[in-house]
């Protein structure tokens, strides 16, 4: 059931867009300097030894990939829309119900690195800013970076404290992030044409990914990080991820536009589709015994 509840949250917002109520910009609000940045501090004040290897692996990666795109990409949400994928709020629920615990824990990690550089770099990037080491430390995904680590000495009792904040936190994360997507999402036109400016898209990001990936599998295999080299499955389902909704977030947050929208949300069903081929195909090679 969980694996639907992005789509639950994406037509939520839909409704609440055909009706003049207009939330977005607090929801992005929220998002932005409260839930987002509680997830993180949680997260890397508690996990970080755990989850470290994937966080630092997946930050680089994003930044690369963003300040490359810098050079292909005259507009930074098309740059956003290419590198910065949708882990935490669609990756999530899919791969906890087909991986199990140790796919959570692998995309948590993911998204928290994925988070950090996508909000910090993004929103210079939106603002029209210069890249800038103080400007960056600013941000709030760093400030929360910065205050998670402080607080690893006392993990023990952020776990026993401020569980029940984060789980409302990772809630609004999912929940606000795709509920502002399908807002407007209901404000905008899509045609069959633009799911077809979006397939190249989607195709040349997997085909990225997938060798980042298997580059990532390689050089894990070699320094002995089993949580990497144990689940390869997990990591080849971020080729199949869409645009983070969370750019939809940035955007409404840094220029109070939807370009976003169009790209995220038709980049949405073509990875909904993709992700139903490669779930068939784990069923299967499961049931065949070729699939752990």
């Amino acid at each position: 059931m969980t694996i639907f509840f992005p789509l639950i949250y994406l037509f939520s917002g839909w409704l609440l867009g055909k009706t003049a109520w207009d939330c977005k910009t607090a929801a992005s609000c929220i998002l932005t300097r409260i839930a987002i940045p509680i997830v993180i501090i949680f997260n890397i004040s508690t996990r970080f030894h755990s989850m470290s290897t994937i966080i630092v692996a997946t930050a680089i990666c994003m930044m690369v990939l963003l300040l490359a795109g810098r050079y292909v990409f005259a507009d930074p949400i098309k740059n956003l829309c290419f590198s910065y994928l949708n882990i935490g709020w669609l990756g999530l629920p899919v791969a906890s119900v087909l991986f199990g615990n140790d796919a959570a824990t692998i995309i948590i990690a993911a998204y928290v690195g994925s988070s950090i550089v996508g909000n910090s770099l993004g929103a210079g990037m939106l603002s029209g800013q210069k890249f800038n080491p103080i400007t960056l430390m600013r941000t709030p995904p760093v400030i929360a970076l910065m205050i998670g680590a402080a607080l690893i000495p006392l993990s023990d009792l952020v776990a026993l404290h401020f569980d029940s904040l984060y789980q409302i936190a990772k809630f609004m994360m999912s929940f606000l992030g795709m509920a502002v997507l399908g807002i407007w999402l209901s404000k905008t036109t899509i045609s069959m044409r633009d799911f077809r400016l979006e397939l190249r898209p989607f195709l040349t990001r997997s085909i990225v990914f997938a060798v980042l990936i298997s580059l990532l599998l390689l050089i894990a295999n070699q320094f002995n990080a089993p949580l990497i080299t144990q689940n390869p499955a997990t990591l080849y389902l971020f080729c199949l991820l869409p645009p983070a909704a969370n750019i939809i977030v940035l955007e409404t947050h840094y220029l109070g536009t939807g370009i976003s929208a169009r790209a995220i949300s038709c980049g949405t069903c073509i990875s909904i589709v993709a992700i139903a081929l490669y779930s068939g195909a784990v069923l299967g090679g499961r049931a065949l015994g070729i699939w752990g």
